[in-house]
């Protein structure tokens, strides 16, 4: 087991410079620093009975992960991820946070009727005036009466809590089995798969439970051309799912041929073998493949999945 506590300085960012500068982009600098903190642990057993032998090691690593610096007078870097015709960038950078928050709006359920929409009022009136029935109401979290930029606030964590990983030894006699699995837990994957600047890309069938009349659904607004009231366009919490998964990487079953067989024709030892990759994954996840990486871990813009594969071989020595 290990307790640790890491500290990073000198990171390379992009820090924000006067316009007056007249550059296109800001320059690299190493100004910032970062926290990650954590536990580790891994355990191993091991035991042999007659022509039976088990053994099986495991392991899990907790992480918290801080962004402590950025430059001074800075609290957060500008710009952040984007999402194809997203209203606004999908993650933040900020101290006191973990690298690369999800960061957009909190959704308060659906308007049911037109009254709803109506009754959401503020000091200055509707705090969303084009919404209809089957619409977001999106919190107004500052209070302002009016639904912009600066309600938006730090909604994920794109980095898991906690790995972990399996492995699992048997053999008997000639015969040897092996299986090895991983997963994470904690994190957030926003599942941007649906192109919204192609008006008629096609929707993943969880759009077949959309809002169709009152108390069809509180969870998927309506669908209508354009986005008028910006149920897709404004980054929000309707895009986080939960990233945790357990994934059976490599399952392999093997058996040595007698060495009284392959001797006869020079060999030492000849074990044939039947292995799968990727067998089965257990996630609640409903994008393609929850294990995304990429630029920015957990944005799954149609992550190409990973292969499930089945292999026959024949492993010798002469």
């Amino acid at each position: 087991m290990e307790v640790y506590r890491k500290f990073t300085k000198d990171i390379l960012q992009n820090p924000r410079i006067p316009n007056y500068l007249g550059a296109v982009s800001s320059p690299a600098a190493n100004v910032a620093d970062m926290k990650n903190t954590g536990l580790e642990i891994e355990l191993g057993y091991r035991k042999q009975m007659g022509d039976f032998t088990l053994s099986a090691n495991g392991n899990i690593s907790f992480l918290k992960n801080e962004v402590t610096n950025l430059g001074k007078g800075i609290s957060y870097l500008g710009g952040g991820e984007t999402f194809q015709s997203s209203n606004y960038p999908i993650t933040r950078t900020a101290v006191g946070q973990p690298y690369n928050s999800f960061y957009g709006f909190k959704t308060a359920g659906i308007f049911q009727t037109q009254a709803e929409a109506d009754a959401y009022t503020g000091s200055n009136g509707k705090i969303q005036p084009n919404a209809k029935a089957g619409d977001f109401r999106f919190e107004d979290l500052n209070g302002d009466g009016v639904i912009s930029e600066a309600d938006r606030t730090f909604i994920g964590n794109p980095t898991p809590k906690y790995t972990y990983g399996l492995t699992i030894n048997l053999a008997y006699k000639a015969f040897d089995f092996m299986v090895f699995g991983n997963g994470v837990g904690g994190n957030e994957i926003f599942q941007g798969l649906r192109r919204l600047d192609i008006s008629n890309a096609n929707y993943q069938t969880a759009a077949l439970g959309r809002w169709t009349g009152p108390g069809s659904t509180n969870t998927f607004p309506r669908i209508v051309n354009g986005d008028p009231s910006g149920n897709f366009s404004n980054p929000s919490d309707f895009y986080l799912q939960k990233g945790d998964y357990f994934r059976v990487k490599v399952v392999q079953l093997g058996y040595n041929l007698p060495k009284t067989t392959i001797s006869k024709i020079g060999m030492s030892r000849a074990r044939v073998y039947v292995m799968s990759e990727n067998l089965f994954t257990i996630t609640k996840y409903t994008g393609y493949d929850p294990e995304i990486g990429g630029g920015v871990m957990s944005i799954d813009r149609g992550i190409y999945p990973q292969a499930r594969s089945f292999m026959l071989g024949l492993s010798v020595g002469f």
